[in-house]
């Protein structure tokens, strides 16, 4: 089973799957630093022989808009999938569906009487079905009617959330529902679509408009390395809701990582957890002009940041991108197993070999050569004199 974190290290937090608590350490020692080859794009860190083993064959993951190489071993933890609302994936068919949406609406009305079911039946498509609801009667004051729409695949189920919002009436959202239903495909974990679109978990969707909120975050774990969680998140309109300028401002002063680190260090003063820096700086990651952090705690813990600020509604640029990878982690708790498996130089060889392999999965507007995994470069075919 893998794990996925949800971190707080500094002001903000990094929007991963699920809930850990957090071990700080308290002092700092001597450690040796890393370098920099250049600005932005650091000494490489040789591969042990064991990382060689797991990184010899490889594969590729796809999530969102994106795609990460990694070892043949590596499992997918699904995480949050939002194009532009929620898409949750569950096993079992539409019997099994059913029996989820009886619980839901039965949850639904012990916890707030005032709620209404408003519609309880067959959805837009084969094999689905729809509930439409206000959870209580403020919401439905307001209009505010959400659907849940169950649409069964093979195997699996695709839960699409939605909402009517201001701007809509119900019958937009039931025929946007029909539309998300309509183009949602099932898919292996380890297919890799190469025409564009969204990848959701055991899903895909064909999208190639770009002006939708996006939210994917995803979690790799490893199986010969247990206790080594990394995950990886972007939401392409972060901020959007801001004015242009304070963005601006907010991005230049307050948003970078290495910015969140200096604010929390001069808010808590003396009480900020002391640590070795192994790293610290801008990093390039493809055309994402980011900043990092990685750090070992005085227990040991492996704690590496990444993160890159953009421009709300860039697709290429999205305005908040964010990895992180901790060691030392059981039982869903970063600092909970009794050491790392993995020393100083292998924790930082297996995050640069993860941050070199994160790219797009197909070319995407406004991406750079390079920046994508599919279509793969020509072959020069010609004709060498």
């Amino acid at each position: 089973m893998g794990v996925n974190v949800k971190i707080m290290r500094h002001s903000r937090s990094l929007a991963i799957a699920t809930t850990i608590m957090i071990v700080l350490g308290s002092s700092s020692g001597e450690s040796r630093t890393y370098a920099y080859k250049e600005t932005a794009v650091p000494e490489r860190v040789k591969l042990t022989p064991r990382l060689q083993s797991i990184f010899n064959k490889t594969k590729i993951l796809c999530f969102g808009r994106y795609a990460i190489e990694v070892p043949y071993e590596a499992q997918f933890v699904a995480g949050s999938f939002a194009l532009p609302s929620d898409i949750v994936t569950v096993t079992g068919g539409l019997d099994e569906a059913k029996i989820r949406i009886a619980e839901r609406i039965r949850k639904l009305k012990s916890e707030e009487p005032t709620s209404e079911i408003t519609y309880n039946g067959p959805g837009p498509t084969e094999n689905s079905w729809q509930i439409r609801y206000f959870e209580d009667k403020y919401k439905k004051e307001r209009n505010a009617l959400f659907f849940d729409t169950y649409v069964s695949k093979d195997k699996v189920t695709f839960i699409l959330g939605d909402s009517v919002s201001k701007n809509d009436s119900e019958s937009t959202v039931i025929n946007r529902q029909l539309m998300r239903a309509k183009y949602l495909q099932p898919r292996a974990i380890d297919e890799v679509p190469t025409e564009s679109g969204f990848c959701v978990d055991q899903g895909f969707i064909p999208n190639n408009i770009y002006d939708l909120q996006e939210i994917v975050s995803i979690g790799i774990y490893l199986p010969s390395l247990p206790d080594v969680a990394f995950s990886v998140g972007s939401n392409k309109d972060a901020y959007a809701d801001y004015e242009k300028s304070r963005f601006e401002q907010m991005k230049r002063d307050e948003l970078p990582l290495l910015a969140r680190i200096t604010h929390a260090q001069n808010i808590q003063g003396a009480s900020y957890p002391h640590r070795d820096v192994l790293r610290e700086g801008k990093r390039d990651v493809q055309h994402w002009k980011g900043e990092e952090s990685l750090i070992r705690r005085s227990d040991g813990t492996h704690d590496f940041e990444w993160a890159f600020v953009g421009t709300p509604g860039d697709v290429a640029n999205p305005s908040e991108f964010h990895a992180a990878m901790f060691t030392k982690v059981e039982h869903s708790m970063v600092g909970a197993a009794k050491k790392a498996s993995v020393t100083d130089d292998e924790a930082i060889a297996i995050w640069d070999k993860f941050l070199f392999a994160l790219k797009f999965r197909v070319k995407v507007p406004g991406a750079p050569e390079d920046s994508y995994y599919f279509p793969k470069p020509q072959a020069d075919t010609t004709d060498q004199e």
